[in-house]
């Protein structure tokens, strides 16, 4: 009852969204990836002894105008048990855009605004991010008229946890990576500790860019001094930029990330060591692309025979 009522709700919330657009195709994007556990560890010892290797079946749906996308995800699970997409919509109601994601366990809510005169993007009620004048342009056009969600994916990048969309970040636009020239100024952030729902936490965020306009170095720090996002650019050659990521997140879980992303095959690669700082325990794994494809469709929601079909294909 509870995955019908669910059907339900994301099937007429996309009819209140694409009605007036009335789509006559989509597009499917199938990822799949492979996702290497390679264990846990206690003083730098391996607690298992073996790696686990599984299968990561992402299969993105986006209408034409790219502001509504249906998302399914599938880790070596029976189909039959889990064919209800999570959903995500963009919406304008005058100057103020709406971004709406849903699933089976929660929903995010997130507006957007402009201003034309700072040049500035807001992202709910105190967040906001200061860019240059090319980069504005293409965003306040892209995502604030066009609607368009793999540009809004791309523009918060290495934010998109702190909005409930990790989901999200394999169908980035990654333009801010195609372009030299966009180029975000710094920004600033605040959030409440999920353990201290009452303190609040202020964040500067500071960019850098190397000498031909490739993103170089990101800092997201406390005005307590607390660094809760700290990335690097390792080398950049011909469409591959590879990074290393800190993340300390209220000090409670520690994450050091070796990133690969290819903007000619829209591949994005990791390696993962993350440390619960309270049980003194760390985990390792690796997530690696195995393929990447795009194709026509004329449905947006998917049949469990459809996706069997997908998954199964060459």
């Amino acid at each position: 009852m509870k995955s019908l009522t669910y059907i339900l709700l994301i099937l007429v919330a996309f009819h209140a969204n694409t009605f007036a657009q009335a789509p006559k195709s989509y597009t499917i994007t199938h990822i799949m990836n492979k996702t290497i556990d390679k264990g846990e560890y206690v003083d730098d010892r391996r607690i298992d002894k073996k790696d686990k290797v599984s299968t990561n079946n992402l299969i993105y749906i986006l209408n034409t105008k790219k502001d509504s996308i249906a998302f399914y995800d599938f880790n070596d699970f029976p189909i039959s048990e889990k064919t209800v997409p999570s959903l995500c919509t963009l919406t304008k109601n005058q100057n103020i855009l709406l971004l709406t994601y849903k699933n089976e366990s929660y929903s995010t809510k997130l507006n957007i605004a402009f201003s034309d005169k700072e040049k500035t993007v807001i992202i709910g009620d105190k967040d906001i991010f200061y860019l240059n004048n090319s980069y504005y342009k293409y965003v306040r056009k892209n995502i604030g008229d066009h609607l368009n969600i793999p540009a809004l994916i791309d523009f918060l990048d290495d934010f998109l946890i702190n909005y409930n969309l990790d989901d999200l970040k394999y169908i980035s636009s990654y333009e801010k990576y195609r372009h030299k020239d966009f180029r975000i100024i710094k920004g600033y952030m605040e959030s409440y500790r999920t353990q201290a729902s009452d303190y609040l936490d202020k964040w500067n965020v500071k960019f850098s860019y190397n000498e031909v306009g490739v993103p170089r170095y990101i800092l997201k720090e406390s005005t307590e001094g607390d660094k809760e996002l700290e990335k690097k650019l390792v080398s950049s050659n011909k469409g591959v930029f590879k990074y290393k990521k800190h993340t300390n997140a209220e000090s409670r879980l520690i994450t050091d990330s070796e990133i690969l992303i290819d903007i000619n095959k829209n591949s994005y690669e990791e390696k993962v060591t993350s440390f619960q700082v309270g049980i003194g325990k760390e985990t390792r794994y690796e997530i690696k692309p195995i393929s990447y494809k795009s194709f026509p469709s004329r449905e947006f929601i998917l049949t469990s025979d459809h996706i069997s079909k997908m998954i199964s294909s060459k």
